[in-house]
């Protein structure tokens, strides 16, 4: 019987979408499983890649490339029972493993957005304590930058509240600090020095600087 030619690369990955033209020698299918194994391995990379940019997750390469799900069924049937054993073993290993690095990309990319809210609000209070410029305005107080921060940061609050918090402490915060910053953003940007002063005494009677900055640091370190 003639021996059936080596396998090129290019041979590979032509017939590994046509599992009927696959060759009977153990090692060109073990080869060709090693190939579709990589297939799945570069799938769970994408979508941890995703997770942690907040992109949506790819569409399954089972589900784009039906091909793939027959000639895994071919390897399946051809590849000796120990082998496919052991490889079981291994790609559910790999794949609790991925589930788990894509959970914590998950977590910590959630807990570096909550922790820049908590830290640019602690630094708007910051500049809000601070005296302003004066206004053309007789008797009031330039705010019309502080009032542009408190809007942005109003809408990552909104994007927060939608998200699990890391604590219950982190939302309840969250909450204090999007109070404040509602009402920030209503006034007139030539504020009136006593509105002013309540809204700096508002801020201090519940230590949202403070909270605030803590909270922060928590996030970054991931230790809440």
């Amino acid at each position: 019987m003639k021996p059936e030619p080596e396998l090129s690369d290019e041979r590979a990955f032509e017939i590994l979408e046509q599992p009927e033209l696959w060759p009977d020698d153990p090692e060109a299918q073990a080869r060709l499983a090693s190939l579709l194994e990589i297939h799945l391995a570069l799938l769970g990379e994408g979508v941890a890649a995703a997770a942690a940019e907040g992109a949506p997750a790819p569409v399954p390469m089972i589900r784009r490339f039906p091909w793939l799900m027959t000639a895994a069924a071919a390897v399946l049937v051809a590849l000796p029972l120990a082998y496919h054993a052991v490889n079981v073993r291994e790609m559910a290993v790999v794949a609790k493993d991925q589930a788990r690095i894509q959970d914590l990309a998950q977590k910590r990319a959630q807990d570096r957005l909550w922790a820049a809210f908590f830290q640019q609000s602690s630094t708007l209070i910051q500049e809000f304590a601070r005296n302003p410029k004066v206004c053309e305005r007789k008797n009031t107080e330039d705010r019309a930058a502080e009032r542009e921060i408190a809007l942005a940061l109003l809408q990552s609050s909104h994007g927060l509240s939608a998200q699990l918090a890391p604590a219950p402490e982190a939302e309840a915060v969250r909450e204090d600090l999007h109070a404040w910053l509602r009402e920030l953003s209503l006034e007139d940007p030539c504020m009136d020095p006593q509105r002013a002063q309540e809204l700096r005494q508002w801020a201090d009677t519940h230590g949202l600087e403070d909270e605030a900055q803590r909270l922060s640091r928590l996030l970054k370190g991931g230790s809440i």
